[in-house]
């Protein structure tokens, strides 16, 4: 666990806010030297608080979605269950993996084109492991709200961006800009100049390409991906089932959206209708959170499932087979 001081948190939520920002904006913006924060941001990186700077994408835009298995499992001896994790590591399909304790044991997510991809993503993972699962769970995400790590400063949360897989209107896009986009998925601090040298391109038609896929939506900002437990904070799924909740929909997700532990609102096509990300320090005040939201909103929420993630094994924000 790593303690932060008062501007480590404003950094931080200053590079959640835009990924892009540059030591001397941060620096002016906060009344501190440009050094002091590249200083300040080495140390984040040295110590693993800050994993890395990721590009966020309206992936539907692209004709893709987002479908994930919750999964129950047993009976696995050490080396079985490692060979499957290394399985589904090495399976480019798939683009987040996360082990967790509580009503799921391994989560696991794939943009896809069609159910016909995920379906084949899922047999062959069946083939292999079908006798460790117990059950399982099938969800698609419609729409996703992201929020800035507020709780650092104890202030509300503002929701930032949002994205839709339902109801998108779908956006061609070349090979150039696919390549573009692999580049920067997982470096948002990225260089103009070295993604022009990368693909052979003139610097000046990268950087026309790039605020094109800005502003047809494919690009929606530049966050930072923390380890919550390097600040000895918990990561939580909690999984909302609703009933009668057509007319409070929209202030439900934007009330969810302002607190400010909660990092992701997800509207869900599956058992349940709604799930929250959400970061605390300590159990406690999780179930705390969860109290109050069920107190807040008790005409329309039937019944919620939580589980805290534990390790999460791999977060790409764009399929690398695409």
């Amino acid at each position: 666990m790593t303690k932060l001081d008062l501007t480590d948190r404003k950094i931080i939520l200053e590079l959640d806010t835009n990924a892009r920002a540059t030591f001397s904006e941060i620096g002016k913006k906060l009344g501190i030297g440009k050094n002091n924060v590249q200083y300040r941001v080495k140390r984040l990186l040295e110590g693993g608080i800050i994993k890395k700077f990721v590009t966020q994408f309206s992936l539907g835009t692209l004709g893709l979605f987002l479908g994930k298995f919750y999964l129950q499992l047993s009976g696995f001896e050490k080396e079985k269950e490692e060979a499957m994790y290394n399985y589904l590591l090495n399976d480019k399909r798939i683009s987040w993996i996360a082990k967790s304790e509580g009503r799921w044991d391994l989560m696991m997510g794939c943009y896809v084109e069609s159910l016909n991809q995920l379906n084949s993503i899922k047999q062959d993972f069946f083939k292999k492991y079908e006798r460790y699962i117990t059950s399982y769970d099938v969800i698609f995400l419609v729409e996703g709200h992201t929020s800035q790590r507020t709780y650092l400063l104890n202030k509300k949360s503002i929701p930032q961006k949002i994205e839709r897989f339902i109801g998108v209107k779908k956006v061609e896009i070349d090979d150039k800009d696919k390549q573009i986009l692999r580049l920067i998925a997982n470096d948002a601090r990225f260089n103009y100049l070295d993604i022009a040298r990368k693909l052979n391109l003139n610097i000046k038609t990268v950087q026309k390409r790039i605020k094109a896929l800005e502003d047809n939506g494919i690009i929606q900002g530049y966050a930072t991906f923390l380890d919550p437990k390097k600040i000895d904070y918990n990561f939580f799924k909690l999984c909302i089932y609703l009933q009668n909740y057509e007319t409070k929909l929209s202030s439900f997700l934007r009330y969810c959206a302002e607190l400010p532990n909660v990092v992701h609102v997800i509207e869900s096509l599956g058992p349940w209708e709604v799930e929250l990300e959400i970061e605390t320090e300590s159990l406690e005040d999780f179930y705390n959170l969860t109290h109050q939201i069920r107190n807040d909103f008790s005409d329309i929420i039937k019944k919620t499932e939580s589980v805290i993630i534990s390790n999460e094994m791999k977060l790409d924000f764009f399929p690398a087979w695409f």
